[in-house]
C-alpha cells in the first residue's frame, strides 16, 4: 500500500488562469484548510490571491502532492512540468471535456477524504521523449499527450521522410504527422482516426493526418522501437501543443517513448471505459 496520505500537511494547487478559476480557487482553498493541511500555490496563482507564492521547481520541493485545477490542457501543463520531481498530481475538473482529470470540483471533498484515509490509486502513464538534433547539440521536450509535425503553411503539402530503429520505412504525404502516447490517444489521435489504447499499455501510435495516399495507415509501437523524422519543408513540431519548433532548423528530431513517467493520483476503482462511454457517447444513437 502506498505511503504518499501519511504525515502530508501541505497541497500546492496551480492553475493555468487564476483570474478565471477565483470562484473555484476559493472552494478548494476551503475545503483542504477544513481537513487541517496548509495550501501553497504556483507564483502566478498567488499573485491572483495576493499571497506568498512558489515558481514551479519550488513547490514540488515544499509538496509532494500537485493539484491541477482546471481543464485538460492545465493537467498537461502541469504534468509535463512535474514528471521529473517525482510528485504526485491530481487533476480537478472545471473545463468542458475532461478525459485526464480524475474529479469535478463537487467530487474533491469526496476524493481528499479517501485519499487522507490511504483509498486511492496511483497511474504512471508512459510518456513521449522528443530529441531535435542540430549537428550533434541535442534538444530534449518530453510530452504528456503527442507530438505532431505538421505543414506549417495551409496552401502547402508537406513531406516527412521517418525511419523506424534507424532504417527507412515510411514517406509521409499531406498534412502532417501524430505521435501520440498511449495516454494520449483519445486527444487529436483519435479525432485523425488513430487508435484508443489503454492509458498504462507501454505501446505508442503514428497517424498520419490527411494522407495523400489512402494506403496510409496508423500503426501501433512497442516502446522499445524508436521513431526520426526529417524533413526539407516548412514542417511545424507541436508538443502538446504547448511547445512549438521548426523541423527545419534541425537535421531531425528523435521521438520515443521516454523512460521518464508521471504519477497521477486517481480515485480508487476509475472506470477508464466508464469515462469513455461518457464522454464519448457510445452506445447511444
Amino acid at each position: 500500500m502506498s505511503e504518499i496520505h501519511k504525515n502530508i500537511n501541505t497541497i500546492a494547487i496551480t492553475t493555468r488562469d487564476p483570474i478565471e478559476q477565483k470562484d473555484s480557487l476559493v472552494k478548494i482553498i476551503k475545503i483542504i484548510k477544513s481537513r487541517s493541511i496548509d495550501v501553497i500555490f504556483e507564483s502566478h496563482v498567488a499573485s491572483s490571491l495576493g499571497v506568498q507564492g512558489y515558481e514551479f521547481d519550488e513547490l514540488t520541493k515544499i509538496s509532494k502532492v500537485i493539484i491541477s485545477l482546471g481543464g485538460d490542457g492545465n493537467f498537461i501543463a502541469t504534468c509535463r512540468k512535474a514528471a521529473r520531481s517525482g510528485v504526485y498530481v491530481y487533476g480537478v475538473h472545471t473545463g468542458h471535456l475532461g478525459f485526464l482529470t480524475d474529479s469535478t470540483l463537487d467530487g474533491f471533498g469526496g476524493f481528499l477524504d479517501q485519499f487522507l484515509a490511504g483509498i486511492y490509486d496511483i497511474e504512471r502513464p508512459y510518456m513521449l521523449r522528443a530529441n531535435f538534433n542540430k549537428n550533434g547539440k541535442i534538444t530534449t521536450k518530453l510530452a504528456f499527450n503527442d507530438i505532431v509535425l505538421m505543414r506549417k503553411k495551409i496552401d502547402t503539402t508537406s513531406h516527412i521522410d521517418a525511419f523506424l530503429n534507424s532504417k527507412h520505412f515510411n514517406s509521409y504525404f499531406g498534412d502532417g504527422v501524430i505521435v501520440s502516447s498511449a495516454m494520449g490517444s483519445t486527444a487529436y489521435n483519435m479525432s485523425a482516426g488513430g487508435p484508443i489504447i489503454y492509458p498504462l499499455c507501454d505501446a505508442y501510435s503514428v497517424t498520419p493526418v490527411c494522407s495523400h495516399s489512402l494506403t496510409q495507415r496508423p500503426l501501433v509501437l512497442p516502446k522499445e522501437f524508436g521513431l526520426e523524422f526529417r524533413s526539407n519543408d516548412d514542417v511545424v513540431v507541436l508538443i502538446d501543443g504547448q511547445d512549438r519548433l521548426d523541423l527545419i532548423e534541425f537535421d531531425s528530431v528523435d521521438i520515443s517513448v521516454s523512460d521518464i513517467r508521471v504519477n497521477l493520483l486517481r480515485h480508487q476503482g476509475r472506470d477508464y471505459f466508464g469515462v469513455l462511454k461518457e464522454k464519448l457517447r457510445w452506445g447511444h444513437q
